[in-house]
């Protein structure tokens, strides 16, 4: 195994892009990484980590993308893949010590970089992702969804912030407000609930990738939960992602029982779990 590293996006997203698409639902958080970058939605960073794991022929084995300082986003990974991607990274970015991917390979990969660099691997976080195929809307929510507009724009973005506090406390933050502006720019992937003529939920979904959406961004206010306005506004987006031939996922924190009791109330089953992994 050996790795390459590409500084173009224009030639490193082309390249690994199809091998990507070959299960695109397992391979949906790559694939809207590189495309929010290609399409605009995301301004691309200059530093941009962007990596291939090839077999001694040549042949693509797998895919790791980190977007700095966020975690490295790993592909499944070939069997050995590990060591020479630990090899790469501690010679060329050992600042990269945050892994996510599926469990097994993240913990190992984090084992295998702690072990040359003298650190103690540790897991940070497991999650699991979820499709569905019919939704169970539930009844008795006062009020009802519509797209975001841009008069919502600053609101969209004081929540997002605190979605990232909240949800996010212990890893990086990013400026709330591009990915805002940026979903508006384009359309239809911003929502909310509106009740009493005023919006108290929000949710976001990525640009289709290969008929794969991800919902994400699901936010209410402290002061407006418990009134099930964040499962009937994911319900309502799914429900409208399926009629337009798409297909809806989403991730979940295990540590977070209340998130995934209301995505599996209403419809949603799971496909696979990941985990972060640091090399400490």
């Amino acid at each position: 195994m050996r790795v390459t590293a590409d500084t173009a996006l224009n030639e490193y997203a082309p390249a690994v892009m199809p091998w990507l698409l070959r299960a695109p639902v397992r391979n949906n958080q790559l694939l809207t990484l590189l495309q929010s970058r290609m399409d605009g939605i995301v301004v691309a960073e200059s530093d941009l980590l962007m990596l291939r794991v090839l077999t001694g022929g040549g042949t693509l084995a797998g895919v790791a993308v980190c977007p700095p300082p966020f975690a490295m986003l790993l592909s499944e990974l070939a069997e050995g893949a590990e060591p020479a991607l630990a090899d790469h990274l501690v010679a060329h970015a050992p600042q990269v010590r945050r892994f996510t991917g599926l469990p097994d390979q993240a913990q190992r990969l984090a084992a295998e970089v702690a072990e040359r660099t003298g650190g103690t691997p540790a897991l940070l976080a497991s999650y699991r992702m979820f499709d569905v195929v019919q939704v169970v809307p539930p009844t008795r929510v006062a009020g009802r969804p519509r797209e975001a507009a841009a008069a919502d724009r600053d609101l969209l973005v004081e929540w997002s912030a605190a979605f990232q506090r909240e949800a996010l406390a212990d890893h990086p933050h990013s400026n709330p407000a591009g990915p805002i502006d940026g979903r508006l720019a384009l359309g239809g992937l911003l929502w909310v609930w509106e009740a009493g003529g005023e919006p108290v939920s929000m949710a976001a979904m990525t640009a289709p990738a290969a008929g794969v959406v991800r919902l994400n961004l699901v936010y209410t206010p402290q002061r407006r939960r418990g009134n099930g306005y964040a499962g009937a506004l994911v319900a309502a987006v799914s429900a409208a992602v399926l009629t337009a031939g798409l297909r809806p996922t989403l991730f979940t924190d295990l540590a977070n029982p209340t998130s995934n009791k209301i995505y599996r109330a209403i419809g949603y089953r799971p496909v696979q779990d990941t985990a972060m992994w640091e090399a400490g």
